[in-house]
C-alpha cells in the first residue's frame, strides 16, 4: 500500500516524547516538524536539499534560557497557520514557520517540592481558541482575535482532570482531553466558555494519543490499545489490541477516514474508519521501522496518500507514498 519514498535530514536527533511528528501543508508544500529536547525541527520533504530550520524554545529575553519541548503542533485559527510549543516552563506561540515569538503563556514557577511543571496537548477549536493541556489537569484556553495580527490571551482556565493532561484533539467547536490516568472529557465551546458533555472513564491505562473523525473519538493508549467512542456520549463502538507497546501517534485522513498508528514497537499500521457500525475499522497495512522505537507519525495530505515517521534518537525523518 505504501513504499518508502526517500528520507530526509534532521538537524539534531528525534526525542522520545508521544506525537514527536507535526505535519503543516502551506503554498503547495508539506513540512514536518520533529522535536529534540528544546528545539523544533522543520523540514521540507518536497525539498529535502534545504537545510533544516530550527525553532529553539527560548524563554524570556535571555537566549541562554531554553525550555524542554513537550509537544510541538502547527494549528489553523481563523485561517491562520500558527506554531504551538507546549513546554516545560509553558506555551510559547509562533507565526507559522517559527520566526517570531508571538505569545508566551508562561506556567507559575514550581514549588521546591513539585514533581514536574508542563504543558502538553496542543488543539485549536475553530471559535478562535487555541488549547493547551497542563500538568495540573487544567487546560487552557487562549482566543485569537481574527484580525491580521491578532492579539493572543487566555480567555479561560478549566478543570475536569485530577491528573496531568496528555492529550488533546478538536473536532468544530468540541474539545477531547486525555490524561494520564486514562481519563477523557469532552466539552464544546458555548457561551460563555467551554462546557462539558460527558467524561470516559479509564480502563486502567495513560491516554497517550487522540485523534477526532466524523463524530468519532479515536484513542490511543499506554497499553497498545485503540479505542473508538461516540463523540456525543462517549460510548465506546470498538476497541482493537493495535500494538505490543506503547501508541506514540494517532493522525487521521479527514477525507479518506484512513487512521494511522505509531508505536514504539517499531510498527506503523494504517487502518480504515468507516460509519458502518457492522466495519468501523479495518487494518489495511503495517511497516515496522528496524531497531527503531518510533516517536511520532502523520499523513502527508488529507487524503491519505503518503505519511512520515521519526523514531527516537534517528536524525532523520522517513518518508512514505503510494
Amino acid at each position: 500500500m505504501y513504499e518508502r519514498e526517500k528520507a530526509v535530514l534532521l538537524a539534531s536527533s528525534a526525542s522520545m516524547i508521544s506525537n514527536n511528528v507535526c505535519r503543516l501543508s502551506m503554498n503547495g508544500k508539506m513540512y514536518a516538524g520533529v522535536v529534540h529536547r528544546g528545539e523544533l525541527n522543520v523540514v521540507c520533504p518536497s525539498a529535502p536539499d534545504t537545510e533544516p530550520r530550527r525553532v529553539v524554545a527560548h524563554i524570556g529575553s535571555s537566549s541562554s534560557i531554553v525550555a524542554t519541548i513537550m509537544q510541538a503542533s502547527w494549528v489553523q485559527v481563523h485561517d491562520r497557520a500558527l506554531l504551538v510549543l507546549a513546554t516545560n516552563a509553558g506555551a510559547l506561540i509562533y507565526e507559522w514557520d517559527g520566526s517570531v515569538l508571538l505569545c508566551a503563556h508562561l506556567l507559575p514557577q514550581p514549588s521546591p517540592d513539585a514533581h514536574a511543571s508542563f504543558c502538553r496537548g496542543i488543539a485549536a477549536l475553530y471559535t478562535g481558541f487555541i488549547c493547551v493541556g497542563v500538568h495540573t489537569g487544567e487546560i487552557v484556553v487562549l482566543s485569537v482575535e481574527e484580525t491580521p495580527n491578532g492579539v493572543i490571551e487566555e480567555a479561560e482556565r478549566v478543570r475536569w482532570h485530577s491528573r496531568p493532561i496528555t492529550a488533546l484533539a478538536s473536532y468544530g467547536k468540541v474539545l477531547v482531553s486525555g490524561d494520564d490516568a486514562g481519563n477523557i472529557t469532552i466539552c464544546e465551546d458555548k457561551e460563555p466558555g467551554l462546557s462539558r458533555l460527558t467524561s470516559i472513564d479509564s480502563y486502567g491505562s495513560p491516554v497517550t494519543c487522540l485523534a477526532t473523525w466524523s463524530g468519532m473519538v479515536i484513542a490511543g493508549y499506554l497499553s497498545g490499545h485503540i479505542r473508538l467512542h461516540q463523540l456525543q456520549d462517549g460510548k465506546i463502538m470498538a476497541e482493537v489490541c493495535a500494538h505490543v507497546r506503547s501508541i506514540t501517534a494517532v493522525d487521521v485522513a479527514q477525507e479518506t477516514g484512513y487512521m494511522l498508528s505509531a508505536s514504539e514497537d517499531t510498527y506503523v499500521r494504517v487502518w480504515e474508519l468507516s460509519n458502518d457500525p457492522i466495519k468501523l475499522i479495518e487494518h489495511k497495512y503495517c511497516s515496522s521501522e528496524e531497531n527503531a522505537a518510533v516517536c511520532g507519525a502523520a499523513f502527508s495530505d488529507a487524503e491519505g496518500s503518503g505519511y512520515v515517521t521519526a523514531a527516537y534518537d534517528r536524525r532523520e525523518i522517513f518518508c512514505y507514498a503510494m
